[in-house]
Parts: structure tokens; sequence; C-alpha cells
């Protein structure tokens, strides 16, 4: 897989392969010639997102919103796709290596509601620190008593 790089972030599809080929399906690019410059946060494929399925050195399989693991990962199945085509490809490899999924998944202080961190509006004041605590939902609610004693010290990285 070849990556151009700019100073704005990749020129081309994450998951293009030489030739017009899309590694996340084997098959040729759904963009024809136009996927080797789609960039993945544009969306216009429509396997373009903001997740990520890694093979663990535990052979575990990941799905991630939150970019590149912090434990070196053993090989990368996809880049930049959707939530669904993720978990699609995470089950089959599973079921292949008789493995179990891990996620990025959180479950919010507030609420105690699961939720990906990719679900927030990228352009809120909130730090990334509060947005790995607290859902969509409940940041609008971060005032609340209630939600500020259960943040405690981390209400100060947060906002």
């Amino acid at each position: 897989m070849h990556i151009g790089k700019s100073q704005k972030g990749p020129v081309m599809c994450l998951n293009f392969v030489q030739g017009g080929r899309c590694s996340v399906n084997g098959s040729s690019c759904l963009l024809g010639p136009n996927g080797a410059s789609a960039r993945n946060e544009e969306g216009l494929c429509e396997l373009h997102g903001r997740f990520d399925v890694w093979l663990t050195q535990e052979n575990d399989l990941l799905i991630s919103d939150l970019g590149f693991p912090s434990d070196d990962p053993k090989q990368c199945l996809a880049l930049g796709i959707n939530r669904n085509i993720a978990e699609e490809i995470a089950e089959k490899k599973v079921s292949e290596l008789g493995t179990k999924i891990l996620t990025t998944k959180h479950e919010c202080i507030r609420c105690s509601k699961p939720f990906w961190t990719s679900e927030h509006d990228q352009s809120s004041p909130l730090a990334r620190t509060g947005q790995s605590y607290l859902c969509s939902e409940c940041i609008n609610k971060m005032n609340e008593e209630g939600t500020v004693k259960k943040m405690g010290v981390l209400q100060y990285w947060c906002g």
C-alpha cells in the first residue's frame, strides 16, 4: 500500500492499493481512478469512516476510532473505514482465528451509555480527555453537579 503525505495529511485513500484495488474488500476501487486522490476524511467512498481494524500482538482484533493503537499492533487490516465495515472485517477474522474482538468504545460516566469517541463533534471546545469520559449527549450537561462530582479532578482537563 502506497500512502502519499502532504502537510494536510494523506493525499490518497488509506486503503487504495496500487493498481486500483481496495485493501478492505479486495475488489476494484469503488471510486475508480479517482480513488487514488480520495482522502478518507472527505467520505467520498461509502467505505470511508473513522474506524481502523488492527490485529494485536495477542491475535485479538481491535476496532478503534482513536488512530494508531498504543500497543504496537501485529497487522493493520483496514484504515479509515466506517463502523459497519470495521465490525464485518473483525468478525470474519475473529472466526478464522478463534479469538476475541476488542474496541475503543467508552462508557459515559454520567449516563453509563456506551459510546465511540468519534461520535463527538470534532469542533467541540471540550478537550479530547473529556470526550473519552462523556458521550456526546452528556457533554452539554457537564455543568450539572452530579457530572462534575463524577469527573473530579478531570473536570479541569476537560473544558
